[in-house]
């Protein structure tokens, strides 16, 4: 006597089921990565953090002067020669890695970032260095360097 009143809320319940199924696997594919404020400064750092062969591991900005820690990912020695953001030189001392090696790099941004909370983006960022009998060896990144001002 109550068939129809069944069918129908067996229906809802896969409905919801196969809803909330399709929503992880977006979520985890990445759909919903570009939802959030915070969540190009966390690609921003997961990228810059895990490339080779410098990575940047941390960084920040404070009006125009720019902190990087910079690490030599390589196996070998590494000596960077010039780092550029938007096409400006920040950094171009001559600056030897061993393997494995961190170093807090500070340089001068062309643009100053404004008061502390303040969101950034600084695109183009290109480490110059040498390696061994290679010279002027560039590595350019994909991704910008994004956060806020300190």
């Amino acid at each position: 006597m109550f068939k129809k009143g069944q069918v129908s809320t067996e229906y809802l319940v896969i409905l919801a089921v196969v809803l909330v199924i399709a929503l992880v696997v977006v979520y985890l594919v990445g759909g919903f990565s570009g939802l959030g404020a915070g969540s190009l400064e966390t690609q921003s750092k997961n990228y810059w953090g895990s490339t080779s062969p410098f990575a940047i591991k941390a960084y920040k900005v404070s009006g125009s002067t720019m902190e990087l820690e910079v690490a030599n990912n390589d196996l070998d020695r590494l000596t960077i020669t010039d780092i550029s953001v938007d096409g400006t030189s920040i950094y171009s001392t001559n600056t030897t890695f061993t393997s494995g090696e961190s170093k807090v790099l500070t340089g001068t941004v062309g643009t100053a970032c404004g008061a502390a909370g303040t969101p950034y983006t600084y695109n183009n960022v290109v480490v110059t260095y040498d390696k061994g009998a290679l010279t002027d060896v560039m590595q350019t990144g994909t991704k910008p360097l994004v956060g806020k001002c300190s």
